[in-house]
């Protein structure tokens, strides 16, 4: 398991290596000048909550390092998983700008290191800083485009086979290969697969089972091969 150790915190942001272009570190000197005297740096480990669902909102956190689940839960306790977010995302903010409860829980998949800024220092330095304010605007528009997508993937599809075949190829993107061929690395569940598509974990394992026996998949552990796309 990793330790704070292993992860090489990067305090600065001037000059950091790990930039994103649409976040809040890739600014204009003078104001990456302002950011850094609003940001405090941290490092959480895996299975740390940043926020929880319904919590009240004390500002945003800046992904620099690592991967977060954002989740959802209904009152009968089903768990969906609306997405994962990755280096560069800036969470919570649609919270924090409209002084909301949490709309999400966001959980440590694996050893991060995150920015965080209070809501009233982000709100004087959004007002103030027009790049920083205008790469926000950008983060809510990708963050409805997520939803927008989502939305359609679970109420358009058929079937839960359909919305497991969305979402593979969806992760294509971030995949290798030629003819048709995509290896993915694959760092879930089968249950959190399921969270992510609203169904069971038996179904995922029907319709992973009916893939294998199509020759559509092969998972063997982290590795996930799609054989052939457009037959996906």
């Amino acid at each position: 398991m990793k330790t704070t150790n292993d992860l090489r915190i990067q305090h600065k942001c001037e000059n950091c290596q790990l930039q994103q272009e649409m976040s809040f570190c890739r600014l204009p000197a003078p104001e990456l000048e302002n950011f850094e005297s609003i940001k405090v740096t941290k490092a959480y480990p895996k299975g740390a909550n940043l926020f929880i669902e319904g919590q009240p909102t004390h500002g945003v956190y800046i992904l620099c390092q690592g991967r977060v689940k954002l989740s959802t839960c209904s009152r009968g306790g089903k768990i969906m998983i609306l997405g994962i977010a990755e280096p560069g995302d800036v969470l919570g903010l649609s919270a924090a700008l409209n002084g909301l409860e949490h709309e999400t829980t966001a959980e440590v998949l694996e050893l991060c290191q995150v920015n965080f800024v209070s809501t009233p220092d982000l709100l004087r330095f959004l007002k103030a800083n027009p790049q920083a304010c205008l790469n926000a605007a950008k983060q809510l528009g990708r963050n409805y485009l997520t939803a927008y997508q989502q939305i359609c993937s679970l109420g358009l599809s058929d079937s839960a086979a359909d919305k497991l075949a969305k979402l593979f190829l969806g992760w294509t993107g971030n995949g290798t290969g030629g003819d048709g061929k995509v290896k993915i690395k694959n760092y879930f569940t089968h249950e959190e697969i399921a969270e992510m598509i609203g169904a069971s974990r038996e179904t995922v394992t029907r319709a992973l089972k009916h893939f294998r026996e199509c020759d559509l998949v092969t998972l063997k552990g982290s590795e996930l091969i799609i054989h052939d796309r457009r037959r996906l």
